[in-house]
């Protein structure tokens, strides 16, 4: 995205303080047996009481709000109802 004001900078940063909410809120629900869809739920609760909406499923109709990714998942990871496993690094399908 290009700035091209104030009123441009300002947004953005007004979308990234709601973003870190979101990251803040997912973080702390991490632990084994959490499912990557719980996650996401979390992300969309806070975007939706900031009247924000996830870029990705507003515009390319992503089927989640965030894009977690989860061992061999190396990027765009659908959320779903795989448990997070010991390690942050690992689930169980």
């Amino acid at each position: 995205m290009s700035i091209g004001s104030t009123k441009d900078l300002e947004g953005l940063r007004k979308f990234g303080r709601i973003v870190a909410l979101a990251l803040q809120a997912m973080t702390r629900l991490i632990r084994v047996g959490v499912t990557t869809r719980q996650l996401d739920d979390a992300c969309e609760d806070v975007l939706f009481a900031h009247g924000a909406r996830a870029t990705p499923r507003r515009e390319y109709g992503f089927p989640g709000s965030a894009c977690i990714s989860v061992n061999d998942e190396v990027v765009h990871g659908v959320p779903r109802t795989r448990e997070l496993l010991v390690g942050g690094c690992s689930y169980r399908r």
